[in-house]
């Protein structure tokens, strides 16, 4: 997947920033978490405003967690479970993610 279609196909700016990284820098990081997690999360179908929440709560999370584990991804997809269970994102999933 390629962070900049998606991001543009969602009618964001893909050099919009949230705090030191960019809109695409941030999309990247939170793919690869997807892909790490092997989670099914349609990207491709998410709006642009359920990715400005997500972009928010990333945001959020880098403030408040650690980079390790994952707690930054993880802290942003908890946060909005319920937004991202539209998109492919299951009970289960949850249940790995939150393992602290």
């Amino acid at each position: 997947m390629n962070a900049t279609k998606i991001l543009q196909s969602a009618g964001l700016n893909p050099n919009d920033s949230i705090f030191s990284l960019d809109n695409e820098e941030a999309v990247e990081r939170l793919l690869e978490f997807i892909e790490e997690w092997k989670l099914q999360i349609q990207v491709k179908k998410i709006s642009k405003e359920d990715w400005k929440t997500l972009l928010s709560s990333y945001a959020d999370s880098i403030v408040d967690y650690h980079p390790e584990n994952d707690h930054q991804e993880r802290g942003a997809f908890l946060r909005n479970e319920e937004m991202l269970m539209k998109y492919g994102l299951t009970q289960e999933d949850i249940t790995r993610l939150d393992f602290c």
